[in-house]
């Protein structure tokens, strides 16, 4: 399954949070099949310190295991997606 995460932080926690995503992108390369695929950049939005980016799991573990690596500083949604030709069909 696909989803947007969707990541927001306070801007004073921002040294701590970029520490963090380094690190758990180590941690992701030594063993990514215990983690979701990323299958995007991140994306931020320009107003402030929150953006998303895509990732796939079919274990909502993985979800879980970034949003308890990132607590406290960084809150998520997921929110799960499909492509559209998998919804673009007329109903019977």
């Amino acid at each position: 399954m696909k989803y947007i995460m969707f990541w927001e932080y306070d801007s004073g926690d921002h040294n701590a949070v970029m520490d963090k995503l380094k690190e758990f992108r180590d941690i992701v390369k030594k063993d990514p099949e215990q983690h979701a695929k990323f299958i995007s950049k991140n994306f931020t939005m320009v107003d402030g310190p929150e953006g998303f980016q895509l990732v796939e799991t079919d274990d909502a573990e993985h979800l879980i295991k970034i949003t308890r690596y990132y607590l406290p500083e960084v809150s998520f949604r997921f929110a799960p997606i499909v492509e559209l030709e998998t919804v673009d069909q007329k109903v019977n």
